[in-house]
């Protein structure tokens, strides 16, 4: 605070020992005759206030003039009186310290010291308060004019030449001067923009529009001696149209370095016109509609006109199917780009003949040359050595073009030199042209086909077996590939105009109708075929008669199965029909006895024809030596199954495939079916059982334990020791993403217990000879859920063998926790509690701290520091 007023008492006292400043312009102020000229003058650190007034007078041939003053309406002599009242001279108020002395036309009489005074509103008299600036009038000696004196006419250019305009700008004046030059345009009565400007400080600057034009070199200013300034523009563009000017301005340098404009003079140099190339540019095709016949020569001229020879052009040929226009999505046949190179080719070619005229020739033309031809022609300006623009184009009208052919006329006649009556004989099929006209330049191509035999109403199809393209070259399709590559299937070509198709064995698939397509081909342009004509043969049926194969199958019972324990043997006899050199493969299924229709059936065992043994859906791993399937003659098979159980009892047969080799060396089925079924049923009952799942509290509350007992009801078992269970038990969760059951535990016949999930608080106990129960200690949410238990009986054979009996399942059973209210509430009581009491023990501890170390010690100092300031001081 005393730093603060120290300093303000100093900056007071500098002020008063400075005082008042009063300030014009320094050094000589030098200006043309006839010009406006304003002499400034300001005042500053003044006390009174705040709006000072000014006088202003001269001094010249040592006599003083009062001129005019702010605060005195009488302030001015005799001789300035009529000046200021005609506003020859006048002072004009900037601000409360600040004002200008303007002249309207300064004169050479105007020479002279001129001192601009403040009356004092200081208490103490300090500074100065009044300044002087002489200003001495010069000659008007700045001349601006075009290089030859004439008025600026108008000019008219074309687009893309170059223009150069002319200006002098000279000064003769006494002092030292400088004369800056800017060349502008005024467009359409708009205001002017600079182009160019050659500066005081003697740079070029361009206008904003021409900055990039001038770093190109596209406008640039020559500057020659006797004060010439050239404007060149080395390719003009249509918004180079307009009026050009030349602004001279002289320059003074004032207070020691600084460059002070004057005057400023303009004149006009010339009105430009720019004619752009786009309405000058005429393009036309020469000709009118041809009609020319196949071989001919289309010559086509395009003719450009309103370019100059020095003007680059670029011209494309295109070619379309209508009489539109659609230069991107057309064909360009040939173009000539703006370097004169022409992208032509061996049959169409552009030349230019003359400096408007471009010829189109297109040599040995067929009939996809029939369309509309015409030429695009763009005149290009080069902006600079990099840069080009595409300154015109135009398009002529189309030009139609017909090319006249004749289409080859024949017709195809099929012949069937052989045809089998039964499977494995030959069969050979003649594809002959007859009647051919206009096929001179024509060549043949044959491909063949056959609609197979369809039973059962079912529809036609066509199947493409080989084709023989124009250079006798054979394509197969996928199904005859490899029978042609063995020789059973010969496709050849005997005569000009004919082609012979030939089985070496005829299969029973191969029954159907054949038939023969000739298509003419056209050579093209570019060694390329044309398809113009297309004929079909009418189709001949290669049939004959045919048996069906039928298979007889008979399983007989060898060993009948009374009692659990034996072993059953069936044994399976075929006997085929119409089937050479049959290889059979067998299956044996089974029907449960609660099903007799065959899709409910399941294989057991099967055997290939390669005598390869297969198990197929035999379900007890246990057991799968007892199951046994062998060949025993050729047409004979045994199936035998030791050690029959209860889950043995049901309907076997036999199912038997018959398979031969075709020609092509591959196994194929020819026939299946099935035999008559054979029973095994024992004489005891197998047990029936029932499994339920109760609970007399499956809804408790969390924390509590959950029981449930698995309960087993069997009858049909004499002795209760001649059974044993084996229980598993399930859960589906409530809580959980996952529905499917998951396993918790199981206790085998053994009373062995494993836990198949890793949770200790689950434990099972055998409490009755057909009861299981299971407990879920101190319970969660998350032991909520559905409940089953699975039980698989062994009941103990007349033999004293242990079988293991299909298992059964219980009912699900619904588990529900609850939680209790009491027990929600209690624990965030506690924490919430003991919390509480924390932070309040905090609070104080931090509060008894701060009053007894912090806030004695700030009072103390708020007493010591705040003093009372003197009278004297204030």
């Amino acid at each position: 605070m005393e730093r603060s007023l120290l300093l303000l008492l100093l900056v007071v006292s500098w002020g008063l020992i400075l005082g008042r400043v009063v300030k014009v312009p320094s050094g000589h102020l030098y200006r043309v005759v006839g010009t406006p000229v304003s002499i400034p003058c300001n005042v500053s650190d003044y006390q009174g206030p705040a709006e000072q007034n000014f006088d202003w007078s001269v001094t010249r041939a040592n006599e003083h003039f009062r001129i005019v003053s702010t605060l005195e309406p009488e302030f001015s002599d005799a001789e300035y009186k009529e000046k200021i009242q005609k506003k020859e001279i006048w002072v004009e108020r900037l601000s409360d310290n600040s004002v200008e002395l303007h002249f309207e036309s300064v004169q050479f009489e105007d020479d002279g010291r001129y001192q601009c005074q403040t009356p004092s509103t200081d208490e103490n008299s300090s500074g100065n308060y009044d300044d002087s600036v002489f200003l001495q009038v010069i000659p008007d000696g700045l001349t601006v004019s075009p290089r030859r004196s004439r008025s600026a006419k108008p000019a008219s250019y074309m687009e893309g030449k170059s223009l150069e305009l002319q200006c002098v700008a000279r000064t003769t004046s006494s002092v030292s001067t400088r004369v800056s030059v800017t060349w502008q345009l005024k467009v359409n009565g708009s205001k002017s923009r600079d182009i160019l400007s050659f500066t005081e400080d003697s740079w070029i600057q361009p206008g904003g529009l021409y900055k990039n034009r001038y770093q190109s070199g596209d406008v640039r200013m020559g500057i020659e001696t006797n004060g010439i300034f050239k404007l060149i523009i080395t390719s003009l563009r249509p918004e180079d149209d307009g009026v050009y000017s030349c602004v001279a301005a002289e320059w003074v340098k004032e207070d020691g370095s600084k460059w002070k404009q004057i005057q400023e003079k303009n004149t006009d140099i010339a009105v430009i016109e720019v004619q752009q190339l786009a309405q000058t540019l005429n393009v036309s095709t020469i000709g009118q509609k041809l009609t020319l016949n196949k071989g001919d020569e289309i010559d086509l001229i395009c003719n450009v006109t309103g370019v100059e020879d020095t003007q680059t052009v670029e011209v494309s040929w295109y070619f379309s199917t209508s009489a539109a226009k659609h230069p991107p999505s057309d064909k360009v046949l040939v173009s000539l780009n703006r370097a004169a190179v022409v992208s032509d080719t061996v049959f169409v070619t552009l030349s230019k003949i003359s400096s408007s005229e471009y010829r189109l020739r297109v040599r040995q033309i067929d009939e996809t040359d029939s369309g509309y031809y015409y030429c695009i022609a763009s005149i290009w300006v080069p902006y600079t050595s990099e840069i080009w623009h595409k300154a015109a184009e135009g398009t002529s009208s189309p030009i139609g073009v017909i090319v006249g052919i004749l289409d080859p006329t024949y017709t195809v006649q099929l012949n069937s030199i052989k045809v089998p009556s039964s499977t494995g004989e030959s069969a050979e099929l003649e594809c002959r042209v007859l009647d051919l006209q206009n096929a001179d330049d024509a060549k043949l191509t044959v491909a063949w086909y056959v609609s197979p035999k369809q039973l059962n109403g079912t529809p036609e199809v066509t199947v493409p077996i080989a084709t023989m393209d124009q250079d006798w070259t054979l394509q197969l399709f996928d199904e005859y590939i490899e029978r042609a590559e063995k020789g059973e299937l010969i496709f050849m070509k005997t005569e000009l105009h004919t082609f012979k198709f030939q089985m070496q064995q005829a299969l029973a698939s191969d029954r159907g109708k054949y038939f023969c397509n000739v298509t003419a081909q056209v050579k093209q342009r570019g060694n390329t075929w044309l398809k113009k004509q297309e004929v079909s043969s009418i189709a001949i049926d290669i049939d004959w008669k045919t048996e069906d194969p039928s298979l007889s199958i008979t399983a007989i019972e060898e060993k009948p199965v009374s009692t659990r324990g034996n072993t059953f043997e069936m044994i399976c006899s075929v006997s085929a029909e119409h089937v050479e050199v049959p290889h059979y493969s067998v299956a044996i299924a089974m029907n449960e006895p609660a099903f007799t229709d065959a899709r409910y059936s399941k294989k057991l065992i099967s055997l290939t024809r390669d005598s390869v043994v297969k198990l197929e859906r035999w379900d007890d791993k246990d057991r799968s030596e007892d199951v046994v399937l062998e060949k025993v003659g050729d047409d004979e098979f045994r199936f035998r199954l030791y050690r029959t159980q209860f889950s043995d009892e049901g309907s076997y047969y036999c199912i038997v495939q018959a398979w031969a080799p075709d020609t092509n060396g591959q196994w194929s089925e020819i026939v299946a079916n099935s035999s008559n079924t054979v029973a095994v049923a024992f004489k005891t009952a197998a047990p029936r059982f029932n499994v339920t799942l109760q609970s007399e509290k499956p809804h408790v509350f969390q924390g509590e334990t959950v029981e449930m007992n698995c309960t087993v009801d069997l009858s049909d078992v004499p002795n209760n020791s001649d059974v044993l269970y084996e229980v598993e038990w399930f859960v589906t969760q409530q809580f959980s993403n996952d529905t499917s059951q998951r396993p918790l535990l199981s206790i085998d016949q053994r009373s062995v217990v494993t836990h198949l999930k890793a949770n200790t608080d689950i434990s099972v106990e055998r409490i009755s000879m057909h009861e299981f129960s299971l407990r879920l200690h101190c319970s969660e949410k998350t032991v909520a859920g559905d409940y089953l238990c699975k039980v698989t009986p062994w009941v103990k054979s007349e033999t004293g063998t242990w079988q293991k009996m299909p298992p059964q399942h219980s009912d699900s059973l619904s588990v529900r926790v609850d939680v209790s209210v009491l027990d929600s509430f209690k624990m965030p009581l506690i924490y919430g509690i003991g919390i509480a009491i924390l932070i309040g023990f905090l609070t104080c501890a931090i509060g008894y701290c701060s009053s007894r170390y912090c806030c004695g010690e700030r009072t103390a100092q708020r007493y010591e520091q705040h003093k009372l300031i003197s009278m004297a001081t204030d």
